[in-house]
């Protein structure tokens, strides 16, 4: 297993101090696994919760619950620990030492951090104090990857593909789509994957052009188009792959369709490379899904970034103007949903390079 150095994730905080010192921030208390994840390397379960204060100079101090404190002192990198009591009303009380009075700017997760944990800040700190959105500022650090960070993402990516190509093999008619989703998971893990990165989905037939994001016990039909949508998590890291796929019968109008949205999804690659703005790799699909006639079809964005989270920085849509630089990973994923015939849709995740882009996954894309 590729494994993180201690330097990777001091450098982080101490990136991260920076900024902080910069915004006047006196402690950063966050909340988002993903987040402290990228900071701590440690892994919890998703029922879990977890709190890592960073303050604007010194030491982190890591916040975990007691059934995890032993793990904690043998695999964190952060030797400050603290344990707090799972599942009671005073959850929040270990932050009691960090909030000394000289802590008047307290750095949060906008999005992340919930009323109560908001009031019991402002009722814990003896002065009036005031709450900062840091997550800016952490996406600003998590926007570029560092090579462990690719290297992991490069497996997650094979993990995803192998899988895919696996499914995509045995697909026939009279299977049932929830049937088929469920079976994603045990081979990621086969595979050496944590688990998956998000919710499986298959969709066949009426199913996938509504669209719909939810698998169902519907059999798949000759005739139908079907959308797959899964992804695997490497040592943290995310994968994303979508597959239009089919177990024949096609008609010409379904054929129109898949040729405009693998065409969309080349044309956007086409325009990636440091420099361009994200909203042009987003109009190059755009556009020519627009000019086959479909552009009132095509609801959602083209692209997201992918990395500790299934979805974070960049995003690749209309108007947005972050500027592609090396290091960054999205997918690209335009597609088109017609009522009465049917959804086409292929993603892909891609790193940008310093001429270019890397594709990362690399399963078949033709259909029957």
């Amino acid at each position: 297993m590729i494994t993180c150095s201690l330097l990777d994730h001091e450098g982080r905080i101490f990136a991260l101090q920076r900024e902080l010192a910069a915004e006047s921030v006196d402690l950063a208390l966050l909340f988002h696994r993903d987040n402290i994840r990228y900071f701590t390397g440690f892994r919890i379960n998703k029922v879990v919760s977890s709190i890592l204060a960073i303050p604007r100079a010194g030491a982190p101090t890591y916040i975990v619950a007691r059934l995890d404190m032993e793990r904690a002192k043998r695999d964190c990198w952060i030797s400050n620990l603290l344990a707090f009591p799972e599942d009671t009303p005073d959850i929040l009380s270990a932050l009691d030492p960090l909030l000394a009075p000289a802590v008047k700017r307290i750095g949060v997760e906008r999005g992340v951090i919930t009323l109560e944990q908001a009031e019991f800040l402002m009722n814990r700190c003896s002065q009036q104090v005031s709450l900062v959105d840091v997550q800016p500022l952490v996406d600003r650090l998590r926007l570029i990857k560092s090579v462990p960070e690719i290297e992991r993402l490069r497996e997650s990516a094979r993990i995803a593909s192998l899988v895919m190509r696996a499914i995509q093999a045995d697909l026939k008619p009279g299977l049932i789509e929830a049937e088929v989703a469920a079976s994603v998971e045990p081979m990621l893990v086969k595979e050496g994957a944590e688990g998956t990165s998000f919710e499986t989905f298959m969709t066949s037939g009426s199913n996938a052009w509504l669209p719909q994001r939810v698998t169902v016990r519907k059999p798949v039909q000759d005739g139908e188009m079907i959308l797959l949508d899964m992804g695997g998590v490497y040592d943290g890291y995310c994968s994303d792959i979508t597959r239009t796929l089919s177990t024949d019968g096609l008609t010409r109008d379904q054929h129109r369709l898949f040729d405009a949205a693998r065409r969309a999804h080349d044309a956007a690659l086409e325009t990636i490379r440091p420099g361009v703005v994200a909203e042009q790799v987003d109009a190059a699909a755009r556009d020519l899904l627009r000019a086959e006639g479909y552009g009132d079809c095509f609801p959602h964005l083209t692209g997201h970034g992918i990395g500790l989270s299934a979805h974070e920085g960049p995003i690749v849509d209309e108007r947005v103007r972050t500027v592609l630089q090396p290091g960054m990973v999205f997918t690209v994923e335009p597609g088109a949903y017609v009522p009465g015939v049917g959804a086409a849709r292929i993603e892909d995740m891609v790193l940008v390079t310093e001429t270019g882009y890397e594709m990362l996954t690399d399963a078949p894309t033709a259909i029957e």
